[in-house]
């Protein structure tokens, strides 16, 4: 009796399987195709990650006198335009 179930359940589980490859949607055209689109996305994003993750080149060291110096004149020269 269980053997003959089983045999069922395979043949149930076939004809699924047969509706479900005619479906477009499991069309491996179509899953290829979606799979290169996705592929495309992802370089893409990787692209976009690694403008928005780039380094803007700072000295080591900062002499923040001379900083500090840049940042007067700025306010000066601001100051003198008002």
């Amino acid at each position: 009796k269980d053997s003959a179930q089983q045999v069922q359940a395979m043949k149930a589980a076939s004809k699924e399987l047969q509706t479900a490859f005619k479906n477009k949607d499991l069309d491996i055209d179509n899953i290829d195709k979606l799979n290169d689109e996705m592929a495309d996305l992802m370089d893409r994003n990787q692209e976009i990650q690694a403008a928005l993750g780039s380094a803007y080149s700072m000295p080591d060291e900062i002499d923040e006198d001379e900083l500090m110096g840049e940042l007067d004149a700025l306010e000066a020269d601001l100051g003198a335009e008002a």
